[in-house]
């Protein structure tokens, strides 16, 4: 089905079964709702608990950094709604980073936690919903945690989607801990602004942690994508780890023999406060597959 084909299938009708992402499309005009939905498909659920009924992304990454190691990394996430429970509760198993789960289709990579959960949705309104999680991390023992989400999602005019995420997170090793999100999205037709910012702070945190992320994504073809991105993050508590840095960069990303199949090509150019703020050079390589229900 093509792209305009699967806009024109949208219900008009906001009910409490869409997802939050769905939900945005209905607020937005023609050619931007057009776009909205080709980066929600092209990208993948920027939200993988809320999105299709049942979704599997994995993404294999290796990152090339100036003065220091390489690294590999395997991220996985994955989603599935409980039959019979009216969309209210969903097994969840996710080890992406805390950026992505605030919407970031261009997250840079981090070791982030392994977690499995089971999602409860006791309530999904037209502009906002809340989720309560429990489940563990298994990434050094198992390591049990409830989590609290709520999120409010509107149109500032027929082009801009604005969401607001407030979390809390009560982990056993690790103590209490609290995130907020503020994304902003403009849509016109073929490419969308998006600025992305995070705040977190908790027990083991440096004190606040913070991170904002503008980026421009140029829709090129239905099958390309590309994003030139400036980004800046921190903490106010960083004496020893001192991870104040400064990024300018460039994503590319394409399916190839499969429409489920990606890779992505990632250069940066960053200014790290550990080296002193002195230019130093990134390239990230990532090889994506998705699978599940699509809309």
């Amino acid at each position: 089905m093509s792209l305009c084909a699967s806009v024109d299938a949208q219900p008009e009708s906001l009910t409490q079964e869409h997802p939050w992402y769905d939900k945005a499309h209905e607020l937005l005009s023609g050619s931007a709702r057009r776009s909205a939905l080709w980066f929600d498909h092209f990208f993948g659920p920027t939200d993988d608990a809320d999105q299709a009924s049942s979704h599997f992304r994995l993404r294999v990454q290796q990152e090339f950094i100036e003065r220091e190691s390489d690294q590999l990394g395997l991220r996985l996430s994955a989603a599935y709604y409980l039959p019979q429970t009216e969309r209210r509760l969903k097994l969840l198993l996710e080890s992406d980073e805390e950026d992505e789960e605030l919407g970031d289709p261009f997250a840079s990579s981090g070791e982030g936690a392994t977690r499995a959960a089971l999602r409860w949705i006791p309530l999904d309104r037209k502009r906002w919903d809340l989720s309560v999680d429990l489940g563990a991390s298994v990434d050094s023992g198992v390591q049990p945690f409830v989590r609290g989400r709520a999120r409010y999602y509107d149109n500032l005019d027929e082009r801009t989607l604005v969401k607001a995420t407030q979390e809390l997170r009560l982990q056993s090793g690790e103590g209490w801990s609290e995130t907020t999100g503020l994304n902003l999205e403009r849509h016109y037709d073929g490419h969308a602004l998006l600025w992305r910012n995070r705040l977190f702070y908790g027990e083991e945190s440096d004190g606040l942690e913070w991170s904002s992320k503008l980026s421009r994504v140029e829709w090129l073809n239905e099958r390309t994508a590309m994003s030139v991105f400036a980004a800046v993050s921190g903490a106010t508590d960083d004496a020893q780890t001192q991870s104040e840095i400064r990024r300018l960069g460039l994503t590319f990303r394409q399916s190839f023999l499969r429409s489920w199949l990606f890779y992505e090509v990632e250069p940066q150019v960053t200014w790290p406060r550990k080296y002193g703020f002195d230019t130093n050079l990134e390239l990230m390589l990532t090889l994506e597959a998705q699978f599940g229900q699509r809309r």
